[in-house]
C-alpha cells in the first residue's frame, strides 16, 4: 500500500501502535503531500510499514500527549526540537520514533537539480512552455529526496534499539540540554514550583502507567520506557535544585 492514510490527532498512536513500521508526514498545506516516490520506495522495501499524513494545524490543536511525545521523540533521536513538533517524516518502530527528517533536498543535491534545470531548459525552448522547467525541478526534487530519505530509514531500521538509545543519551549529555529535556517530559517550565514539578510528575506517570496498556506488549514497553523517562526527568530537576541532596525525596516537601 502506498497511498498515505490520512490521519486526526485522536488516530496518532493507535496507528503507530498498530504498526511494527510506520511513517507519519507532517504537513503544512494541501499542497504540502506525502513524496510519492518515496511512498513507492517504502512499499517496495519494507511491505509491512503503514504511512499517513496528518495536517500540523490539526496537532497543534490536539491536546498535549501527541504534542508531547512527538516532541520527546524529536529529542531522544536527536532531531531539532527547540520549536516543538516539526513538519516533515517521523519513522516508528514498535511505537518508538527512530528519526525524523523535514524530506527537503540538500545541498548534496544540487548537482542533480542543476541537471534536471537543464533539461527542463531544453524542452522549455523547444515547446515553449516555461513551465517544464519548473515541473522538472519539482520531479527531481522528490526523486532525490526520496533515495536520501530511504536510505536514511533503512539505516535506522537496522540500528540495534539499545545502539540508539545509547546514542540519544550521549546526544542529550550536556547538564543543560538534559534539564530542558527534563522539564519537557514533566511539560513544566523552568518557573514552576516544586510542588508544580511534583505534580506535573505524578500526574504524568499516571498518563502513562504500564498498567493501563490493556495487554498489548507493544503498548507496554512505551508506556514502561515513557514511564522510566518521566522518573529520569524528576530526579535531573531535584539534583539541579538540590545538589547536595542529589535526590532525597524530603527536598519536594516544601
Amino acid at each position: 500500500m502506498t497511498e498515505p492514510t490520512p490521519l486526526d490527532a485522536a488516530q496518532v498512536f493507535a496507528f503507530i501502535r498498530e504498526s511494527e513500521l510506520a511513517v507519519i508526514f507532517v504537513s503544512v498545506h494541501r499542497l504540502h503531500t506525502f513524496n510519492a516516490p518515496l511512498a513507492q520506495r517504502l512499499a517496495a522495501e519494507q511491505p509491512t510499514i503503514a504511512l499517513a499524513t496528518i495536517d500540523l494545524s490539526a496537532l497543534l490543536l490536539s491536546g498535549p500527549s501527541v504534542l508531547r511525545f512527538l516532541h520527546q521523540g524529536l529529542r531522544n533521536c536527536d532531531a531539532p526540537a527547540a520549536f516543538g513538533v516539526l513538519p516533515g517524516y517521523y519513522l516508528f518502530r514498535g511505537g518508538e520514533m527512530l528519526v525524523w527528517d523535514a524530506g527537503l533536498p540538500g545541498f548534496g543535491d544540487v548537482t542533480a537539480l542543476g541537471r534536471s534545470a537543464i533539461i527542463g531548459a531544453i524542452f522549455s525552448g523547444i515547446g515553449r512552455d516555461l513551465t517544464l522547467i519548473g515541473h522538472a525541478l519539482h520531479v527531481a526534487a522528490d526523486q532525490v529526496a526520496a533515495e536520501r530519505l530511504a536510505w536514511l530509514f533503512n539505516e535506522a531500521i537496522a540500528t540495534e534499539p539499545a545502539q540508539r538509545r545509547q546514542t540519544a543519551r550521549e546526544a542529550r549529555a550536556t547538564p543543560d540540554d538534559e534539564l530542558f529535556w527534563a522539564y519537557q517530559v514533566l511539560g513544566v517550565l523552568p518557573t514552576a514550583t516544586d510542588r508544580e514539578v511534583h505534580d506535573a510528575w505524578r500526574r504524568r506517570r499516571a498518563e502513562t502507567h504500564p498498567d493501563h496498556a490493556g495487554g498489548d506488549p507493544i503498548e507496554f514497553e512505551r508506556r514502561s520506557r515513557l514511564s522510566r523517562d518521566i522518573n529520569h526527568a524528576r530526579d535531573v530537576i531535584v539534583n539541579h535544585r538540590y545538589p547536595r541532596t542529589r535526590g532525597a525525596t524530603h527536598a519536594w516537601a516544601s
